[in-house]
């Protein structure tokens, strides 16, 4: 089944379809999540929030429509959404993490400060796509991170394919001016 089938089965609560779509989905909601976050633990959260948002509003009968075409796209958004509230209050991580730094070194089995490490690059990435207005950052990250095509980006965000593209294109000649560009091509 396509997702616009599975979306509308979804809408009356069938579990099968709501199990198919997290299968297609979730890694493309995972990693915008994180490449917005910067933490895996977040992108995690976000997109067991994301999803779990969604069975409820299915279960609910209030699950909304999607556009045709759009579903990845709209989850990939909503889990973009749960990451950044997440972000908002990590107060708390951060200094967990900071504190974890702090300890002595670890065996070559603990993967700590290999999570650390990409988190940190995560964090510098986001430092520079600070720079960017948030409609060209969403565009960024749903097309470059959540796999997202132009179409896909212009219904979940509501808006023409041509201002998805053209917010693409201000977005990667103001990257291009910058470290981004060389820090993006490292972790996709």
């Amino acid at each position: 089944m396509d997702d616009d089938s599975l979306w509308e089965d979804l809408r009356s609560g069938d579990e099968a379809a709501f199990r198919r779509l997290f299968e297609r989905h979730s890694r493309a909601v995972y990693n915008v999540a994180f490449r917005h976050s910067a933490s895996w633990a977040t992108a995690e959260e976000a997109t067991q929030l994301c999803f779990a948002g969604v069975w409820r509003r299915a279960t609910a009968g209030t699950l909304s429509q999607v556009n045709p075409g759009a579903v990845r796209a709209w989850l990939c958004a909503v889990g973009r959404n749960e990451a950044r509230n997440l972000v908002r209050s990590a107060g708390r991580r951060l200094r967990l993490v900071e504190r974890i730094e702090a300890q002595p070194s670890r065996t070559a089995a603990d993967n700590v400060g290999q999570w650390l490490a990409h988190e940190e690059s995560m964090r510098r990435i986001n430092h520079v796509l600070d720079r960017l207005p948030d409609a060209q950052r969403q565009v960024v990250e749903l097309v470059a991170w959540g796999g997202c095509t132009m179409a896909e980006v212009g219904e979940a965000l509501g808006v023409p394919v041509g201002t998805v593209k053209s917010r693409l294109a201000r977005a990667r000649a103001t990257l291009a001016t910058t470290e981004v560009a060389h820090l993006l091509g490292e972790e996709n």
